[in-house]
């Protein structure tokens, strides 16, 4: 994971929305499509882009962020946050993946989650079972991704135009 992935449509900082007010009233207005939807032909082209990603530990939910690095050895990884560069290892998930669907965050730890932001994306990894809750508007990019990194199938675009 050397090279640095752009933050995809739904997954804004806060600094990234002061510099950039538009995107701010497009997140609200849920009008982020255009945007999503480059993300997805990003990816098809080699680029990697980072989402916002709570996965379910238990009966918490841990925050970080899932890289899809079509360019890299493990390009689904999950980077738990760190305060401070502190400690956390990545984790890559292993293919072939299945994909449940999506749906509400709801269950133990759900409450950390910004619901009426984010949907929880569930699936089957090799070695074990997600739940990961990722921004509304990565949805797609994340279940496209999935598809084609899991299964070395066709370009991401070709599934969901």
């Amino acid at each position: 994971m050397g090279r640095k992935a752009r933050r995809a449509a739904g997954t804004q900082s806060f600094t990234d929305l002061l510099r950039h007010p538009g995107r701010l009233i497009e997140q609200l207005a849920g009008d982020a499509r255009q945007r999503a939807e480059a993300d997805v032909a990003a990816v098809d082209t080699g680029e990697a882009r980072e989402v916002s990603a709570f996965v379910r530990d238990g009966n918490r939910f841990r925050q970080g962020a899932l890289i899809l690095d079509p360019a890299a050895a493990r390009s689904v990884v999950w980077r738990p946050f760190r305060v401070f560069g502190g400690s956390g290892e990545d984790v890559a998930l292993v293919a072939p993946f299945h994909v449940h669907g999506a749906g509400p965050v709801a269950g133990p730890g759900s409450a950390v989650v910004d619901r009426g932001a984010f949907r929880l994306l569930s699936l089957q990894a090799a070695d074990r079972y997600w739940e990961l809750a990722v921004p509304a508007a990565d949805v797609a990019l994340v279940r496209a991704a999935l598809l084609r990194f899991g299964t070395g199938g066709e370009a991401l675009s070709e599934r969901h135009p």
